[in-house]
């Protein structure tokens, strides 16, 4: 089976529903029978959201945000809004986002922009 290395942003469970960041893998083609839509992005050096959450879709509901880097990097901030805590992810690394509760997660471009694609995915992934 090839399998997808990838970090998710999600909820914990309890309230108040920080987001954390979880290692975990999916499978290739269940990767490729959920997507909704794709769009290639590139965002300059710096550019970033303060807290927010990874939003359901007007017409298919949760939905999974699926980023694929190219090149450059972006950061995400996890945990309580007094204290998140800063990971980076880099050229071939796969970030997903599904944290719809609680205070959301910030994130950041790094110093050399980033050329990502995005993928819209049905539904919340098993953890």
């Amino acid at each position: 089976m090839d399998l997808i290395p990838l970090h998710v942003v999600c909820c914990e469970p309890a309230s108040p529903h920080y987001s954390q960041l979880r290692p975990t893998s999916l499978a290739r083609t269940e990767f490729e029978g959920r997507v909704l839509r794709t769009v290639e992005q590139s965002l300059p050096a710096g550019e970033a959201r303060e807290l927010h959450n990874a939003a359901h879709d007007p017409e298919h509901g949760p939905v999974t945000y699926m980023q694929q880097v190219h090149e450059g990097g972006f950061s995400v901030f996890v945990g309580p809004p007094d204290q998140l805590r800063e990971t980076f992810f880099g050229p071939g690394s796969y970030v997903a986002f599904m944290d719809d509760r609680g205070p959301g997660h910030a994130s950041k471009v790094g110093p050399h922009g980033i050329r990502r694609t995005l993928r819209v995915l049905r539904g919340h992934l098993a953890l």
